[in-house]
């Protein structure tokens, strides 16, 4: 009997192993189950009616926003003309006065008495300037039959002339003492209304003291700056509507008045100034009013709304619905019309093209959408 080495029947092993382990593994590929193959649903992003304009074809103005506060054309301050103690304050705050109207009277004794006191001086020398005219009448006699001297006539001549520059003074003086009369009763100076008071009766006032502001309602202005590129656009008599805070929908008038020749400090802007007429009392002075000022227009043209624009690294554009897909498509403008809230569009959409109108976040090129009902 016949015997073999141990390491040639290890290796005879290994062999029959070998091939054992292929035929199982493919055993086991034949019975397991295949797995199913995924398929990818692109989801549908559903669009409400108002997310959604078409490029339109419509008449579109370039215009200049303006904001200011409003304030009366013409107003005043009301001040004392003399010193002294308020007797009487006639009116208060929001009441309408006439030019001429007494607002107010100023404690007249003391000026009573200064101007009987020089009406009673210049009756005095009215009366010596009578006298002395004449005694120079008489005396020019006397000299043309040489029975006084020249220098005699020349002398009385001169108490004359003293006599008649009296008179004149005191007269200056009765008319300042009449006027300081007149001045005791505080008048309106225009017509208007009174927005302030700041006096109370027996108070005392000098010279040039504050009583009143007095403002003319029936024309307000408004102070707006304009960028400097935009002034050669802007002339005086140019046309202007413009909203105020408060009064919703109403839309109120004026024109450009005057136009500042230099621009703000600090600033690359020019002060225009806007009046407005206010024949129904409706502005008040300090309101807020927003309007804008139309400096171009283009009928028939093609436009979308301001809000439907996109910004990315300065290329302007719009998601554009086509085909049911979302589109990045970049446009070229032109004017703005900032109170419709539209712009020109020059190139990249054509009328009746549909965009996205608002910022909805989750759109992406290529994004497949789908327009609801306007009712939905």
């Amino acid at each position: 009997m016949r015997y073999f080495p141990r390491t040639r029947t290890l290796v005879i092993a290994l062999g029959v192993l070998a091939l054992a382990v292929p035929a199982v593994y493919a055993l086991k590929q034949r019975s397991a189950p295949a797995k199913p193959e995924v398929v990818k649903v692109e989801q549908t992003i559903e669009l409400a009616a108002s997310d959604v304009a078409q490029v339109e074809l419509t008449d579109i103005a370039r215009t200049i926003p303006l904001t200011g506060t409003l304030q009366p054309r013409d107003w005043t301050s009301v001040k004392t003309q003399v010193a002294g103690e308020v007797r009487e304050v006639l009116v208060r705050e929001g009441e309408a006065v006439r030019k001429g109207q007494v607002l107010a009277r100023v404690e007249t004794a003391d000026l009573k008495a200064r101007l009987d006191d020089r009406i009673g001086s210049l009756q005095g020398a009215k009366a010596q300037l009578s006298l002395a005219e004449t005694t120079r009448a008489k005396n020019l006699e006397l000299l043309k039959q040489k029975f006084i001297s020249q220098t005699a006539y020349d002398s009385m001549q001169s108490n004359y002339a003293v006599s008649e520059s009296t008179v004149k003074s005191l007269q200056a003086q009765v008319a300042i003492a009449r006027k300081a009369l007149a001045d005791a009763e505080i008048k309106a100076t225009m017509d208007g209304v009174i927005s302030e008071r700041f006096v109370q009766a027996g108070e005392k006032m000098p010279v040039d003291g504050k009583l009143f502001t007095l403002m003319n309602l029936t024309q307000m202005e408004m102070e707006a700056a304009v960028p400097a590129n935009d002034i050669p656009n802007v002339q005086v008599g140019q046309a202007v509507a413009f909203s105020v805070d408060g009064y919703g929908a109403r839309i109120f008038s004026g024109e450009v008045n005057r136009i500042n020749p230099a621009t703000q400090a600090g600033s690359q802007s020019i002060s225009v100034f806007i009046v407005m007429p206010n024949d129904d009392l409706a502005l008040k002075g300090g309101m807020f009013a927003k309007g804008s000022l139309q400096i171009a227009r283009l009928d028939k043209t093609a436009t979308i709304p301001l809000s439907s624009l996109r910004d990315d690294n300065g290329l302007t554009f719009v998601y554009q619905i086509n085909g049911g897909k979302v589109a990045k498509t970049a446009v070229k403008l032109g004017v703005r019309d900032e109170t419709r809230g539209v712009v020109q569009v020059i190139e990249g959409l054509i009328p009746g093209a549909t965009v996205v109108r608002t910022n909805l976040g989750a759109l992406r090129e290529g994004s497949a959408v789908k327009i609801g009902s306007a009712s939905s």
